[in-house]
């Protein structure tokens, strides 16, 4: 039972960030949490375990996040094509792009909070905390399986029941539109290998890296509007934020203490959010607010916990 510890706590981590955290769900309807892992926590396991057997890294899995944002927000519950889907925001007509069938805003918003937050960054929290099986697989013949069959029912449980509730069917031009995407981002996921590091660079501090996280993500979710400026504006960061991870992570000493830095940093700036993020379930008012202090107050706790195991790995001997 023990060995399978971190895979049990990437199930529910992947929902608690992408959901909890970030607001979107309130304290009063966290019984929702284990439906929420089948899709999410299965996800993020079916992803980290796929990437660390192939011997792919972080690129691969931000590639697989964004393939998995595609399945739930263009497949099944198609928040992506529904106009009516939430009381809160229209992520379709506002920077309506035609030949995509959906906005620009509420595409990147997707990929963006699914791919770095609801994925990578619960791997690389639960990574750290047992940095001795970081680079292993967490899924035996039997976890692998019953993975596979809670993801499958996650997706299964999402999709009718939002079909059940919104009444809502994307055209068939769209849905096959987005399989053929999610199909060209996951042959792209695995084709991409670690780069060497470049001997002529060193790596920064990991507070450094972890401070530039933070004023990264910050800055984007705060432009990220729904308006052309506010997307042009996003992507400027995105592509700012990629161009400067791809030059540091081949940097000479850049180790798990870089990325878990990088993820502590994308935390904060989603525990931020989700303070002024209306929540989608549950309620709203004091008992979002209490909860959401609660949540914070866990995500901090957890990278404190995570930070000591990272120095104590790392530390001279």
């Amino acid at each position: 039972m023990r060995r399978a510890l971190p895979a049990i706590g990437l199930f529910f981590l992947a929902p608690a960030v992408g959901e909890l955290l970030l607001g979107a769900t309130s304290l009063d309807a966290i019984a929702l949490l284990p439906v929420m892992a089948l899709l999410y926590g299965g996800g993020a396991l079916l992803i980290r375990e796929s990437v660390r057997r192939t011997g792919r890294g972080w690129w691969s899995i931000l590639l697989l996040g964004a393939a998995y944002a595609l399945v739930e927000e263009g497949l099944l519950d198609q928040m992506l094509f529904n106009t009516h889907y939430s009381d809160h925001y229209d992520m379709v007509s506002v920077t309506y792009v035609p030949f995509l069938g959906t906005g620009a805003y509420g595409l990147l918003s997707t990929l963006a909070v699914h791919a770095v937050w609801s994925i990578t960054v619960p791997i690389v929290l639960v990574e750290a905390l047992v940095p001795s099986r970081a680079r292993e697989p967490w899924l035996g013949s039997l976890g692998l399986p019953v993975v596979i069959a809670l993801f499958v029912l996650g997706t299964v449980v999402v999709g009718w029941g939002t079909y059940e509730e919104q009444h809502f069917m994307a055209s068939g031009s769209r849905l096959i539109g987005t399989s053929l995407a999610i199909v060209a981002l996951i042959v792209a996921a695995f084709r991409v290998r670690p780069a060497p590091p470049h001997a002529g660079r060193t790596a920064p501090r990991p507070l450094l890296a972890g401070t530039a996280s933070l004023a990264l993500t910050a800055a984007f979710m705060a432009v990220l509007q729904p308006s052309w400026w506010g997307v042009a504006a996003a992507l400027s960061l995105a592509a700012t934020a990629a161009a400067l991870g791809v030059h540091w992570s081949r940097a000479h000493g850049w180790d798990r203490r870089h990325t878990f830095a990088v993820a502590a940093g994308a935390t904060l700036t989603y525990a931020g959010v989700g303070f002024t993020q209306p929540p989608d379930s549950g309620s709203s008012g004091t008992v979002n607010l209490i909860g959401h202090i609660v949540f914070a107050a866990g995500a901090v706790a957890l990278l404190w916990v995570a930070a000591r195991v990272s120095s104590r790995c790392y530390a001279p001997r």
